[in-house]
């Protein structure tokens, strides 16, 4: 299967045809575009308590798994980890 460009002359972009945006202001290179950006509620939550001074894993727990996993006795409870990721989905609605 050959892989070929919807137009004829495919566009070849090169360091210099890139605009140079280190002598804009930073006013005036984000008047140019605008973006946005959603966090999700569990990303605030992270951020919080990363801020607040909480550790955002279980150092010990971590250790936990990790020789599980070695010596092949982790185990994935299916059923726990669907649960989960509709409760994380359910929260960025």
């Amino acid at each position: 299967m050959k892989i070929t460009p919807k137009s004829a002359d495919p566009v070849k972009l090169s360091r210099t045809d890139a605009p140079d945006t280190r002598t804009q202001t930073p006013a005036a290179a984000s008047s140019e575009t605008t973006e946005s950006v959603h966090i999700s509620t569990l990303s605030t939550k992270l951020a919080a308590r990363t801020s607040a001074g909480e550790a955002p894993v279980n150092i010990e727990n971590v250790e936990r798994i990790k020789t599980a996993i070695k010596n092949g006795e982790f185990t994935v409870n299916a059923g726990v980890v669907a649960d989960k990721l509709l409760e994380i989905e359910r929260d960025n609605v």
